[in-house]
């Protein structure tokens, strides 16, 4: 299942590369790019009980971190 994502609140692409490879981490998720420029995240999961988890590590990454799914 592949998603994109607009996120806000991360304030450095070192910032978004870690939590990309977090994210990558997960034993469901088939794929995971962070656009740091574009504040896009685009993923590959394999059922939606997943997304639960990676909205929670996004929002316990940083303060003020959010995402709104775009497609």
């Amino acid at each position: 299942m592949k998603m994109t994502f607009k996120f806000n609140g991360i304030d450095c692409a070192v910032c978004a590369l870690k939590l990309e490879d977090k994210i990558k981490k997960l034993e469901n998720v088939n794929s995971c790019e962070i656009n740091f420029l574009a504040n896009r995240m685009d993923i590959d999961i394999q059922n939606k009980e997943d997304l639960e988890k990676i909205v929670e590590i996004c929002e316990d990454f940083e303060d003020g971190v959010t995402l709104k799914r775009i497609k």
